[in-house]
């Protein structure tokens, strides 16, 4: 396996590969390792990447938003309760 050294890396740039690798459980360079891989074998240009920018965040709402465009909606059969569920603490 080879190695490879990137010198002169904005601080930025560091500081997010150190968070992005934190919030995966991973260490830095498999991050970088991961990073690299997935965009060698995609073959995706760096044009696009820049055009394209970060991914937009979006709410949980608008998630389920455009799942109900793609594939409509549904009703849900809910049975009629029948029984208290059980007894319930009383606070004085």
């Amino acid at each position: 396996m080879a190695s490879l050294t990137i010198r002169n890396i904005e601080t930025e740039v560091k500081s997010g590969l150190r968070l992005r690798a934190a919030r995966r459980g991973a260490s830095m360079e498999e991050e970088a390792r991961s990073i690299l891989r997935a965009v060698v074998t995609s073959d995706i240009a760096l044009d696009d990447l820049s055009a394209a920018g970060p991914p937009a965040r979006q709410s949980a709402w608008e998630g389920i938003r455009k799942l109900r465009e793609e594939y409509g909606t549904f009703d849900l059969d809910v049975p009629e309760r029948k029984a208290i569920a059980g007894d319930r603490p009383v606070f004085d």
